[in-house]
């Protein structure tokens, strides 16, 4: 038996629902509605919008549970509670077993084509509706752009989990994902695409959702993906490419640091706490998902709740923190077990009731981008050009002008080591750790570690996970991962 996913159209509003049936099917696939065709699944521009609501949902919902735990529970800053689920256990230890139901494996692959399938019905509606209903134009492309990042931003995260980074292989011929812009239909098998090519689809996409939004105003709250957040990908795809002079090119014709200013010391935590009023998003944060509470994911639960905690800094990443740096605030010791400690990244001010804990997910921030631009600059050996941008970023964390903070920029080796640390410091429990181990091309190594597997040397076939084992029976066309 298998689950498939597929899409249903009731009064405009898209229910998704997961459909259990004999025959075995592949997660790419979706089952049509009656003898509804994709095309016909969108009658006018509400159930357009209202797709693409259902399309954040499920985007929501796989960021805030499996995949967005996992960078960290991959990396080397933290500790585990050993009495976690077996499913999260076994991904902390680095033992993935493709034949298991649950656990990021399936758990993983499935969510991210389940919103993939929606984000191509949204996508490929588009023509149909244009036609139709020219006068609703300006909405039909606002839709059709922002569903164009979530499918970018689907492929990418398939990438970092189920394909070894972009630079594994010198050409990029290495396997990455399933890409396809249109919903396979049931019986339609379709492999693997290059690490090249599957950046190659993502990198086309960013790029028409940038041009589609970029025309559009910017009224939508943060938590709708815009041009701004198609830039911020697009600058972390590059860097994941080494391709420093586009990150460079990209980040300084976009003046994303001048539009969303840092936040100030003194506000760097509340910028992750909750509120009672969601909708007020940090000037920082250029995507935020908070559509839904804390009763649809886990995420805040794992990390961040001082009574369910599970995964948790260990003291020496707490130790890179000084006292005098802001950023050390976000740990707080468990009253019960003061040698634990739990992070503030999707904590809650203490006003807001438990039951409505909001979710408080940052895609981007433009602290990352002045670490993007760090990287790069120190690539192309401007090395005060890449000094300066780390200097922001630490002098907010230090509550100091960023002139007075000092950096050798005569010792290449050092200053990369430092630009390295500022991004694991800033970008703590912001689920890329793992990741920029994996694309720096380093050794995995725990000084501190509860788990089976403690170090793993660069290269390693379990630094990906393999593909489900039910999408390879389903899919003769799908290679398996070395194991």
């Amino acid at each position: 038996m298998n689950k498939i996913l597929y899409i249903k159209l009731v009064r405009t509003v898209l229910v998704f629902t997961l459909l259990t049936i004999s025959s075995c099917k592949s997660f790419l696939e979706i089952e049509p509605a009656g003898s509804l065709t994709g095309e016909k699944l969108f009658t006018n521009v509400e159930g357009y919008t209202s797709a693409m609501v259902g399309s954040y949902s499920l985007f929501t919902k796989y960021h805030l549970s499996q995949y967005g735990l996992y960078g960290e529970l991959r990396g080397d800053n933290v500790l585990l509670n050993q009495t976690l689920g077996t499913g999260v256990l076994a991904d902390y230890n680095y033992q993935s077993d493709p034949t298991l139901n649950l656990g990021a494996v399936r758990l993983i692959w499935q969510d991210i084509y389940e919103t993939l399938n929606n984000v191509n019905n949204v996508i490929e509606s588009r023509a149909s509706l244009l036609e139709a209903f020219p006068a609703s134009k300006a909405n039909i492309d606002q839709v059709y752009g922002e569903a164009l990042v979530l499918r970018a931003m689907c492929f990418f995260d398939l990438a970092n989990i189920y394909s070894q980074t972009y630079s594994y292989t010198t050409d990029a011929s290495h396997l990455g994902v399933p890409v396809f812009t249109q919903t396979p239909l049931p019986g339609v098998n379709t492999p693997r695409s290059t690490i090249k090519d599957t950046y190659s689809r993502i990198i086309t996409d960013l790029k028409e959702a940038q041009l589609i939004l970029s025309a559009r105003s910017n009224s939508k709250s943060k938590i709708y993906a815009s041009a701004d957040a198609a830039t911020a990908l697009l600058s972390r795809v590059y860097l994941y490419m080494r391709d420093w002079d586009a990150v460079i090119s990209l980040l300084e014709n976009q003046n994303l640091k001048s539009k969303y200013p840092l936040v100030s010391s003194a506000g760097y935590l509340n910028m992750f706490m909750g509120s009672n009023n969601p909708t007020i998003i940090a000037p920082e944060v250029i995507w935020q998902l908070n559509l839904n509470i804390i009763s649809s994911s886990y995420l805040p639960d794992i990390l961040s709740n001082p009574e369910t905690f599970y995964v948790y800094p260990h003291a020496t990443y707490r130790a890179l923190f000084e006292n005098t740096d802001i950023r050390s605030t976000q740990f707080v010791a468990n009253p019960r077990t003061p040698t634990m400690f739990y992070t503030l990244k999707y904590g809650k001010a203490d006003d807001v009731a438990r039951a409505n804990w909001p979710v408080n997910f940052k895609m981007f921030r433009s602290a990352e981008i002045y670490l993007n631009l760090a990287e790069a600059y120190y690539h192309k050996q401007q090395y005060e050009l890449a000094a300066n941008n780390i200097k922001v970023v630490r002098g907010r964390a230090y509550n100091v002008a960023p002139e007075t903070i000092t950096l050798s920029t005569t010792d290449p080796v050092a200053l990369l080591q430092q630009i390295k640390l500022e991004r694991r410091k800033e970008l703590s429990f912001e689920n890329q750790r793992i990741f920029d181990i994996m694309r720096y091309k380093e050794n995995l190594h725990r000084t501190e570690c509860n788990s089976a597997t403690c170090t793993l040397t660069y290269p390693n076939n379990k630094f990906v996970l393999p593909i489900p084992d039910m999408e390879i029976q389903a899919n003769p066309l799908i290679i398996q991962n070395p194991q």
